[in-house]
């Protein structure tokens, strides 16, 4: 690969601790809900909701799932379908990229 200089740009993640908290809380006992069923009942936004279970490992949801449920009261098998869900999205995400790598540095380079 040619040498390359890739310019990032990383906005700085809210603290979603005290609110993971509360999620966390929130969700005991309540089996799988949407984000906008939660989003609704503590007055937050569904991306806030989206934000903050994605950056809890308390918490589980997979494309395809009925929302968001906590981890510790999965059952075995709810436990498997989010695992196989995200290692397939995983995958799919690293195959894309590959394509794309192979698309892109085939082609000719673009001068600026």
């Amino acid at each position: 690969m040619p040498d390359m200089q890739l310019a990032l740009v990383f906005s700085r993640p809210r603290d979603t601790s005290a609110r993971e908290g509360t999620l966390v809380e929130f969700l005991r006992g309540r089996g799988w809900m949407t984000a906008l069923q939660i989003g609704e009942a503590l007055r937050w936004s569904d991306r806030l909701v989206r934000e903050i279970a994605s950056s809890s490992d308390a918490v589980i949801s997979y494309p395809g799932s009925p929302g968001y449920k906590l981890l510790g009261e999965c059952t075995r098998d709810e436990y498997e379908r989010y695992r196989l869900a995200r290692r397939s999205q995983a995958r799919d995400m690293i195959a894309k990229v590959i394509r794309t790598d192979r698309v892109y540095y085939r082609r000719p380079p673009v001068t600026p």
